[in-house]
């Protein structure tokens, strides 16, 4: 396999685009919002030019950094608006509960977004990363089995009708929620770890019985209950392979079943091994980019880096100068950003922001010209 065409094109008009209204090396002003299309609007310059697009800042729950998301880019056109988590515990508070759902907690923090103008993307996590803080609500664990390991603490065995109905009743809830709010862009339900699809605690899971077709039939199952919900929002699905070796075939498998129930497909996982496996003819991570190809057109795809960038290209991941125009190249239409590299183009207190500001401030309004901006 290799790079396409169009990833070459598209990389060559990137590098040739003045920095927006007349940005040089020699210094930055802010970008005027008239110098990129609109977030919302209905962009020809991308694939599903109705689906989400534009570049979006990662607000992780109770994160100090957050903070500085809010000064530097709630109001940067660059930015079209914030990735929020819906955090199943803390909104969830059971069936005894009236009211048994309380999004007020999350809603207070996307407010200035929605009053400047910006989109909010929801991510919706059923179990957290790392075990240090439980995200399944507790009477979940009454109803279903579960099992417990480093990186996911207590985590249910998710095939258990006990976790299936509970979750997909808070989906619901969600989708009835937001559905009809016009500041939201899209919904990202986490099938496994956090946001996304991987088996967190899948050697102890192993012992509930867990297997590549029990999880591949839990997956399909979950994503045709999001179709029948009839989203007015665009629902998205983290893919994710898992085995060593990966399992490329089951994750090609999912995105299959993500196209036929209109899900959009998103991956947390580039980095610069990305564009040198794909160029050698390797599956890129989780094979997203074979991934990308096939559903071209066909539904929206979202990319995350698997960490957040190093500006001066030393590491796994890389410069964002070189990963947005290959994204790009490969249909990417919605980009998740970490706040810590946005900071590098807009915050002048960022160590990285006096080296490399310029070239990542090119970079985002480069790519902002084709998916949006705001």
């Amino acid at each position: 396999m290799r790079i396409d065409i169009i990833s070459l094109a598209v990389t060559a008009v990137l590098l040739a685009m003045p920095l927006a209204d007349g940005h040089s090396q020699a210094g930055h002003t802010e970008p005027k919002a008239s110098s990129f299309p609109s977030c919302t609007d209905n962009l020809s310059s991308v694939s599903i030019p109705r689906g989400p697009h534009g570049l979006f800042a990662i607000l992780f729950p109770g994160m100090k950094i957050n903070a500085k998301a809010t000064e530097y880019l709630l109001h940067n056109p660059v930015v079209c608006g914030a990735n929020f988590y819906l955090v199943w515990n803390r909104i969830d508070k059971g069936p005894g509960a009236s009211p048994r759902y309380d999004f007020s907690g999350v809603e207070q923090e996307m407010e200035p977004w929605i009053k400047a103008g910006k989109e909010v993307n929801l991510i919706t996590w059923a179990v957290g990363y790392g075990g240090k803080v439980q995200v399944t609500p507790d009477y979940v664990f009454k109803q279903a089995q579960s099992v417990t390991c480093q990186n996911g603490g207590q985590v249910p065995v998710f095939w258990d009708k006990g976790f299936m109905d509970n979750y997909q009743r808070f989906m619901k809830e969600i989708v009835q929620h937001f559905g009809s709010n016009p500041a939201v862009g899209y919904i990202r339900f986490g099938l496994g770890i956090g946001g996304e699809t991987y088996p967190v605690c899948m050697y102890a899971l192993r012992d509930k019985g867990f297997t590549p077709q029990i999880w591949r039939k839990y997956l399909f199952d979950m994503l045709d209950y999001e179709a029948s919900l009839n989203s007015p929002k665009t629902l998205m699905v983290g893919i994710n392979t898992f085995g060593e070796p990966p399992n490329i075939d089951f994750v090609d498998a999912v995105a299959e079943r993500a196209v036929r129930d209109k899900i959009a497909i998103g991956s947390q996982a580039l980095s610069m091994d990305d564009p040198q496996s794909d160029k050698s003819g390797e599956p890129c991570a989780v094979d997203w980019c074979h991934v990308f190809r096939e559903a071209n057109g066909k539904v929206p795809l979202e990319l995350q880096t698997l960490e957040e960038t190093n500006p001066d290209r030393s590491g796994k991941v890389g410069s964002m100068v070189d990963l947005l125009p290959f994204a790009l190249g490969l249909h990417t239409q919605v980009f998740e950003i970490y706040t810590q590299d946005w900071l590098v183009a807009y915050d002048p207190e960022d160590p990285n922001y006096a080296r490399y500001h310029e070239e990542y401030q090119r970079a985002y309004e480069s790519a902002a010209k084709i998916v949006g901006g705001r």
